[in-house]
């Protein structure tokens, strides 16, 4: 009963798709979707502009992929190719929802919409004192237990007026104002636009360098109070009670060394920063944590800080160097090196903060990156200032600490806690980590940051640092072959499969070959669980690449109108599909969207 219910379901959705490809309308309903194109004219900077906006009103339990590097589901497709008196679009994607989909062992995770959604699109006209029809060929795929992808066309015109109700709509999914407003104040600057990922357009503004400051102080202390800073705060307050009843010029130095950590950090982002601009590039808040190698890093890292605060072992600088000199040093000099771990903490802080925003924050930075050096160099400066801003409140009223209770028994538990946060923050970047290398390798990382963890136990430091180092050296090495090895094996799979042509297909039955059809697509995670578990089996491979049966694939991840009526033929509106076709079976066996390897073979002997 609910096969049938299904069916229907999905061939309403496809007889409403194929009735509504060609009618020009700003509507357009499905069973599980109702989306319009709106767009109104405004002005920026004196200049007219044209703004489009896709709405999708999805029904509950219904969704759309969005566009992200993960290659999974088909995010919706705009083409104004056919539009009079325009040049070119751009699109702003709005913040999409996690999703993650198990298929056997391994994890699958994606971005998606659901509700409502409007994405922004920037129309460039040829003339912009000319009126604008806008005529868009939408593509998505839309999604509940199956996807079903669908094709509409919308047609409207535009002249040079506002529509308040259409800008106001689209600037709740855009983030930003699109028509300026002034700000009129004793500062001397008229007007601000506060773009983010954009650089700030301050007009008519001397002070503006002054203002940008301002902007990037405040940023960088609310960053300290930003939720994903709590690996950081952790690290400050195990740092500030270390100090409880300390000397006070002790108490300074430390925050001091803290202080010079954070700096030093912003002005190697702010070098670096300038570095990438001047080769032409871009980057963003954040961006080194697009590199899985710092996130290793960082992971590792995180394992020596949860070891010592769980009382592990306890390592200092000096002792370091004592090793290295083959020489004691006494406790009273241990007692002086605080230089070193505080300007370490402090660079670390930086590192595990960088991944967050704060208001004004993404402003300021924005504003820097399109600069000479000069104001890359200060606007970082001061952010850091900002960040340090605790610290050097500290310095001057270090008596504040004297309100902290005194060391004692009550701190193991607050270090276990802290080092509860950090673990927490390295199961995060592990999770980061994923995103970027795939399920498999992190959980290489992952067994790698273990063995560093217990090898830290080792009471031999001689061996523990031998072994310590070779587990770091396959922490950054072997991860990637497996990745590699991963890809490598995924392409050679798929060299054993032809492109589907329903003239090959036929030419293929006449000559009586065993055919298997696998229609797929990137968005259709069924069909990855199909693919992954039975189609990419090594007796299903070997049956390929033996030439005992030949595999036809059709991939839809963009529509494709000859595989649709193909699959109509079988009765079957939606994917997956997979068929066997053979000597006695010429019209195709069906198999179930769900396939097992036992049913294919055994559709595989009934078409011989």
């Amino acid at each position: 009963m609910q096969i049938f219910l299904k069916t229907l379901l999905f061939l309403s959705l496809a007889l409403q798709n194929s009735f509504g490809a060609s009618s020009f309308s700003q509507n357009h309903e499905l069973s599980g979707a109702k989306t319009s194109l709106i767009a109104s004219s405004y002005e920026q900077n004196g200049i007219k502009k044209l703004v489009a906006g896709v709405e999708f009103q999805l029904q509950e339990g219904w969704k759309i992929y969005g566009n992200d590097d993960s290659g999974m589901g088909m995010p919706p497709e705009f083409n104004f190719s056919v539009s009079q008196n325009y040049k070119n679009h751009n699109i702003f994607y709005p913040q999409a929802v996690d999703g993650l989909e198990k298929i056997g062992n391994e994890e699958i995770k994606y971005k998606y919409y659901k509700n409502s959604v409007i994405f922004p699109i920037f129309i460039e006209t040829l003339d912009q004192n000319q009126p604008t029809k806008l005529n868009l060929k939408l593509s998505f795929a839309l999604c509940k237990d199956v996807c079903v992808p669908v094709n509409q066309e919308f047609s409207i015109d535009v002249d040079h007026k506002i529509d308040m109700n259409a800008i106001n709509k689209i600037e709740k999914f855009y983030g930003q104002n699109l028509v300026e407003k002034n700000l009129n104040s004793s500062e001397n600057f008229s007007a601000i636009d506060m773009s983010f990922g954009d650089a700030i357009k301050i007009k008519k503004n001397p002070n503006k360098i002054y203002f940008m400051i301002l902007l990037a102080m405040f940023g960088g202390l609310i960053l300290n109070i930003m939720p994903c800073v709590l690996p950081v705060i952790s690290i400050k307050l195990i740092s500030v009670l270390k100090h409880s009843g300390a000397p006070i010029s002790q108490v300074r130095f430390s925050f001091f060394s803290t202080i010079i950590g954070i700096l030093s950090c912003f002005i190697l982002l702010a070098l670096f920063s300038y570095a990438i601009q001047s080769a032409g590039s871009s980057l963003g808040w954040g961006f080194q944590f697009q590199n899985p190698f710092f996130l290793i890093f960082l992971i590792i890292i995180l394992v020596f800080f949860i070891a010592e605060l769980l009382g592990i072992f306890e390592i200092t600088f000096s002792q370091i160097l004592a090793t290295l000199l083959n020489k004691k040093i006494s406790e009273k000099e241990v007692q002086k090196n605080i230089f070193m771990p505080n300007f370490l903490s402090g660079i670390l802080a930086v590192l595990l903060a960088t991944p967050c925003s704060a208001p004004f924050l993404g402003s300021a930075i924005s504003f820097a990156i399109t600069q000479d050096f000069f104001t890359i160099l200060l606007i970082f400066t001061f952010i850091g200032v900002g960040f340090s801003a605790p610290y050097i409140i500290l310095i001057f009223s270090p008596q504040l600490i004297n309100f902290l209770p005194k060391p004692g028994k009550w701190m193991i538990k607050i270090k276990h806690l802290m080092a509860g946060f950090l673990f927490a923050t390295a199961v995060w970047l592990t999770f980061v980590l994923s995103n970027t290398i795939g399920i498999f390798p992190s959980l290489l990382v992952t067994v790698f940051s273990i063995l560093i963890f217990c090898s830290l136990k080792i009471k031999t430091n001689m061996v523990k640092i031998i072994f310590i180092t070779l587990v770091i050296i396959l922490s950054f090495t072997l991860p990637f072959d497996f990745h590699d090895r991963q890809l490598k094996s995924k392409s050679e799979q798929d060299t054993y499969w032809q492109f589907f042509d329903e003239s090959i297909l036929q030419n293929l039955i006449a000559q009586n070959k065993i055919i298997i059809v696998d229609v797929t697509a990137d968005w259709c995670l069924t069909c990855k669980f199909n693919k992954m578990l039975v189609l990419n089996d090594k007796e299903i491979t070997k049956k390929l690449k033996s030439g005992e049966i030949i595999g036809l694939r059709a991939d839809i991840t963009k529509p494709d109108s000859d595989v649709m009526k193909f699959l109509a033929k079988h009765n079957r509106y939606a994917i997956p599909f997979n068929a066997v076709y053979g000597p006695n079976a010429k019209n195709g066996l069906l198999a179930s969207e769900f396939l097992n390897k036992k049913q294919l073979l055994n559709l595989i002997e009934k078409a011989r």
